[in-house]
């Protein structure tokens, strides 16, 4: 599996028009399936591309990437195992979804074709940003063993980095840590927007007067550990403005009430590694949060 420069990229979303941008820039050979029959090219990277079907990319491809929606890939495996013996040249097929394992491909067994997942871990909001996006990310992999030394050259070749996960039992709580720092910051996002909008802010301004807080955050964990990016007040052992912030949540926007305190703990976790407070201090932390909880309780 030295050299396979022939790549088919079934669906032509964000993720496989980024996928097909990057690629070609490489100079593999691309073969495009999309689910709208009716086009017949399509652009990558200003140019022109022959849109293929699924049957024309399984006769030319070495390997097939399937980057469509997550409940269509096992649809996807399906049609290419019903492909005659003649028409299914691929020697290996990968999905791109961060939640479902390879064993989603199960149609394709006994082909003769080593199955797998690859999955970069970055957010594709929009096409444009997609493309912009993937260079230099990580990637993650579980599947076949043969497959390994020809996705880490392509992991390569993409500037990324690759983690191989150790069985694909661990592609869902990989996944979830991948949702936690990315889909929760934007709900973080919408909640912070919220509350700045009470105090007297305009949505947009708002969105805009967090950014350079959340920028300043990330940039942060990138040159400290967690345990000294950390700031605000339970990072200093103020649980009285925590308690504050409760009170203020009650009577403006309950609704941002529940994640809040879901997230203190999460906090407090943080501060106990960094060894900043005693354990006498760290257990009147824990138990004025404990306080806290019990009076929203009682106020329900």
């Amino acid at each position: 599996m030295a050299e396979m420069r022939n790549i088919g990229i079934v669906g032509f979303g964000r993720v496989g028009t980024a996928l097909a941008t990057a690629l070609e820039k490489k100079g593999y050979e691309i073969f495009i399936v999309t689910r709208a029959q009716s086009i017949k090219t399509v652009s990558v990277n200003g140019k022109e591309a022959e849109v293929f079907s699924l049957r024309g990319a399984a006769r030319n491809a070495d390997i097939l990437f399937i980057t469509t929606p997550d409940g269509v890939i096992g649809e996807i495996a399906g049609q290419l195992a019903r492909l005659k013996d003649k028409d299914l040249k691929i020697k290996a097929a990968l999905h791109m979804s961060g939640s479902q394992t390879s064993g989603i491909l199960e149609p394709l067994q006994g082909k003769g074709i080593s199955l797998g997942s690859i999955h970069p871990l970055q957010s594709f909001a929009t096409v444009e940003q997609a493309i912009a996006n993937l260079p230099g990310s990580y990637f993650t992999y579980e599947g076949d063993e043969a497959l390994k030394p020809w996705i880490t050259r392509f992991v390569a070749e993409m500037d990324g980095v690759l983690n191989i996960l150790p069985s694909a039992e661990m592609k869902a709580i990989y996944h979830v840590g991948a949702v936690f720092v990315s889909n929760y910051m934007v709900a973080l996002a919408q909640l912070g927007t919220e509350c700045l909008v009470k105090s007297g802010f305009s949505a947009e301004e708002a969105q805009k007067a967090l950014l350079p807080l959340m920028k300043g955050t990330l940039n942060n964990i990138s040159h400290l550990p967690l345990t000294q990016a950390l700031t605000g007040p339970v990072s200093r052992g103020d649980m009285q403005v925590v308690a504050g912030h409760v009170k203020i949540l009650q009577r403006e926007l309950p609704t941002a009430l529940p994640p809040y305190l879901t997230l203190v703990p999460a906090l407090l976790a943080l501060v106990k590694r960094s060894g900043s407070f005693s354990d006498e201090k760290l257990k009147k932390m824990y138990g004025e949060l404990s306080n806290m909880l019990k009076e929203v309780k009682s106020n329900e």
